[in-house]
């Protein structure tokens, strides 16, 4: 019997990013992963499929990854789930990632071994 795939939802508006971590994590036999490009669909999608990560770029439209990441936490159902910041503006949000002790931050341009080894530790199959 086979065993269920782990979910991973990636928040995230830049297409050629969320093509190539959708890609590479698809490839990984033990997960799957749904892009959603829109903060604001993010929280619906992430109950919606059940979801067991949660990949978030910081700047999206509607809603901020911070502020996705707030309802996340606010949510009974999600707040435990494992959240990753993928963003090019780690520096600008240190202070926002330091007050929500948020330590999984991979800061673009990044290597794909990178992220793919953060989806295996956060979220093991």
């Amino acid at each position: 019997m086979e065993s269920q795939k782990k979910v991973v939802v990636i928040g995230e508006d830049d297409e050629p990013i969320a093509r190539l971590l959708r890609d590479a994590i698809n490839d990984e036999p033990a997960y799957q992963a749904v892009v959603v490009p829109d903060g604001a669909l993010v929280l619906e999608t992430v109950r919606q499929v059940q979801a067991d990560l949660l990949i978030l770029d910081v700047m999206m439209p509607a809603l901020s990854g911070i502020e996705v990441f707030d309802r996340v936490r606010a949510d009974p159902d999600v707040k435990n789930m494992p959240v990753l910041f993928v963003t090019a503006a780690s520096r600008e949000y240190e202070q926002h990632f330091s007050d929500r002790k948020i330590a999984d931050v991979i800061a673009k341009p990044f290597d794909l071994n990178e992220p793919l080894a953060k989806v295996r530790s956060l979220c093991p199959a």
